[in-house]
């Protein structure tokens, strides 16, 4: 196990993991940020180097410091040899297996590696698995700024700053503020607490986000991505539901037109969330191969 600080080994990781999407986008996802500033002051581990078999992503150490803070305790990985990750997994300390955490990733061989060690370490797993949405190009991230109403690609190219719903309602597109993330964290179903509060905060702070605006300057549809360039966390409010904001919300800032670098653009659905698959296919997604895994871990003697 060794872990990759130099800049050219971790640009050269980007690049090559490009070579395995959709399996590797989560940990792309994660390398991609560390080389563009860092900003969740995260790591990379691999087993070997210049050939590896295993990448796991995770926050530097001094960014741990809350035992049961499952949101910042994040790990993202991606093997091309489930053995090797068993191995990975359980001769080193690559993870700390004594908080609460989470680990996510996109193969279902990681799926039982993760069970057969979680019985062996006495930790309890919760898994979440959703279908995958996939697609090819989106803006580069970092050309979205949190500081405009209407984001600006390279070459002048810029997303609407209107979006009209199929009933011929107007909406302004705009990105989120820190202030909207209470509302964010009621309608994240993996949300609603105080550490998802901060988790969302440092993610509207750090990241691109997209809401369509209501006459009174109020969100009322929207989706932020995170520290692995996931689109997460997308929610329309009841009362403007069925009226296509999700998918042309999705469709207006995250349109081929507008490519100016290959990051990576993806999400999750679950299965029963019929409505929001339409619109995440409407908005020119398609389904991955695999699913999207989340498995939320607890030492069985959780610390107090």
């Amino acid at each position: 196990m060794m872990l990759l600080h130099c800049s050219q080994k971790l640009a050269a990781l980007e690049k090559i993991l490009m070579k395995s999407f959709p399996e590797s986008l989560k940990v792309y996802g994660t390398v991609y940020y560390i080389n563009h500033g860092n900003p969740f002051n995260l790591e990379v581990v691999v087993d070997s180097w210049p050939q590896f078999n295993t990448v796991i992503t995770r926050p530097h150490e001094s960014e741990m410091k809350d035992d049961l803070d499952n949101y910042t305790n994040s790990y993202f990985m991606f093997t091309k040899d489930p053995e090797n990750l068993r191995e990975m997994l359980t001769k080193t300390d690559v993870i700390n297996w004594k908080q609460v955490l989470q680990i996510q990733g996109f193969q279902s061989s990681v799926d039982r590696v993760l069970k057969d060690i979680a019985a062996s370490k006495m930790v309890q797993m919760d898994i979440a698995k959703n279908i995958l949405f996939f697609k090819e190009k989106t803006i580069d991230p970092l050309d979205m700024t949190k500081e405009h109403n209407a984001p600006e690609a390279k070459e002048g190219i810029k997303i609407p700053h209107v979006l009209q719903s199929t009933d011929g309602q107007i909406f302004r597109i705009a990105p989120l503020k820190e202030c909207h993330a209470d509302q964010v964290n009621q309608g994240w179903g993996f949300g609603g607490n105080e550490r998802s509060l901060r988790y969302i905060q440092r993610c509207i702070h750090h990241f691109p986000s997209f809401s369509a605006v209501d006459s009174d300057g109020n969100p009322v549809c929207w989706a932020v991505t995170e520290q692995s360039a996931e689109y997460r966390m997308g929610y329309t409010l009841p009362e403007v539901r069925n009226i296509g904001l999700m998918s042309r919300l999705i469709e207006l800032c995250i349109k081929p037109s507008f490519l100016v670098k290959d990051a990576p653009a993806y999400g999750h659905v679950a299965d029963i969330n019929e409505i929001s698959q339409r619109a995440t296919v409407k908005g020119g997604f398609q389904v991955a191969p695999g699913n999207w895994y989340q498995w939320t871990c607890r030492p069985i003697r959780s610390p107090l």
